[in-house]
């Protein structure tokens, strides 16, 4: 009965270390994309785009 418990644990624990990993990648690689360059990007140079 013991084993039986251990093995449910381990294979949630496994669960849980697969999902982690999953979001944490995908998260970085979409915080790390540069922009794409627009007129309005140059506000925050301090110049006016509309002109």
């Amino acid at each position: 009965m013991l084993i039986v418990k251990l093995v449910i644990l381990a294979g949630l624990l496994v669960l849980f270390i697969y999902f982690a990993i999953r979001l944490t990648r995908r998260g970085l690689s979409k915080r790390y994309e540069p922009r794409a360059t627009t007129p309005w990007n140059s506000l925050n140079e301090g110049e006016d785009p509309s002109v």
